[in-house]
């Protein structure tokens, strides 16, 4: 039986669980371990990264490297091979990095004046104290897994890490194997309803998209616009707008099946699962160029990209989409097509063929 630590943050979200979960039916025993730092070991970083902000006084020691300087895994796990979602290094044994974003990214869009939402007010001497370690543990790593060439690129431009041991494995469905058949029918098409999907509502855009819809309602009153994840004070009837609140996964997959398109204006999103999730339904979806998206994203393909972030300009892709049935039936049947080399079993393929490729490949037995 093959043996490896399976490091992750405070949480096992549902990325972390169906990859695990895949991982353990082609027979790897997974030893879980949270990378959580007790309150009293954040206690010097606390101290070192206050700052005095909009009249309050701000810590920032969950992206201090302080922090984690002195975490690693239990004694009786030095000599298994770990697993980290993110970039850390737990013990002398060989590691293997999962990530869609780095440290040098985010400092590059800090620099450039882009907006990064939950790092905006990290300052900046604390950035770029985690991209040196950073850079140290790129160096120290076995090998790095990217969700995508965007955040290939991203690690390889910290100079720290030769291009051989960084592989683009993509990422899948959280939602799982929804369906063997395109189950998108022409009743999503009567249904003229759009789904957004995202619970940090400010960064997924969706002021951008509420605002845009104003456009859409005024031209076409029937449309619907379904939120998946805001409150449901975001619900205007007269708009035909309906905020469901946070739900689970198969009720986002019902709310999918009864769609006509999916739309996401994200404004900083690293990767995009949610639009894997999209096509895995047969809905075409509507995203921005930014980041990643246009790898899976193919504009007039299997949806829409829109060409900047303007009311106008989302509102008229929108009605595009809403509006020729005939085009978009085609982009369901591309997007569900599409949704086949976004699952987590061929992520596990791609990662094995690296994990199981190795000379010291004893490093797997118990």
């Amino acid at each position: 039986m093959k043996r490896i630590v399976w490091a992750y943050g405070r949480h096992i979200n549902r990325t972390i669980r169906h990859l695990g979960d895949t991982f353990e039916n082609h027979g790897y025993i997974l030893e879980p371990f949270s990378m959580v730092v007790p309150r009293w070991r954040k206690l010097p970083a606390m101290i070192v990264s206050a700052r005095w902000q909009e009249g309050h006084l701000r810590g920032f020691s969950s992206v201090h490297p302080w922090t984690y300087r002195h975490l690693k895994v239990p004694a009786h796990l030095q000599d298994w091979p770990v697993f980290v979602f993110g970039d850390m290094i737990l013990s002398s044994a060989p590691h293997f990095f999962y990530q869609d974003l780095n440290y040098k990214a985010i400092l590059n869009d800090r620099l450039a004046g882009r907006k990064t939402f939950m790092y905006d007010d990290v300052p900046l001497p604390i950035l770029k104290a985690q991209v040196r370690v950073q850079h140290e543990h790129y160096a120290r790593v076995s090998q790095v897994f990217s969700m995508s060439h965007w955040a290939r690129e991203a690690i390889l431009a910290t100079g720290a890490i030769d291009s051989k041991r960084v592989h683009v494995v993509g990422a899948g469905s959280n939602l799982g194997r929804v369906c063997l058949q395109n189950p998108y029918t022409e009743k999503n098409l009567d249904a003229k309803t759009l789904t957004f999907v995202g619970r940090d509502f400010v960064r997924k855009g969706g002021p951008l998209l509420l605002e845009a819809w104003h456009h859409v309602h005024r031209l076409m009153p029937a449309a619907r616009l379904q939120l998946v994840g805001p409150g449901e004070s975001l619900s205007d009837p007269q708009m035909n707008i309906v905020a469901v609140g946070d739900v689970n996964g198969d009720q986002v997959v019902s709310l999918l099946k009864r769609s006509t398109g999916f739309v996401m204006p994200t404004q900083w999103e690293p990767y995009g699962i949610a639009f894997l999730e999209a096509f895995s339904c047969g809905v075409p979806a509507i995203g921005p160029a930014r980041m990643a998206i246009p790898e899976f994203l193919h504009d007039g393909q299997n949806g829409y990209i829109y060409s900047k972030d303007d009311p106008l300009v989302l509102a008229d892709t929108m009605l595009r989409l809403l509006s020729n049935n005939e085009a978009t039936w085609a982009l369901s049947r591309q997007a569900f097509l599409d949704s086949r080399n976004y699952t987590w079993e061929r992520t596990f393929e791609k990662m094995a063929r690296v994990l199981e490729s190795r000379s010291d490949s004893t490093m797997w037995f118990a």
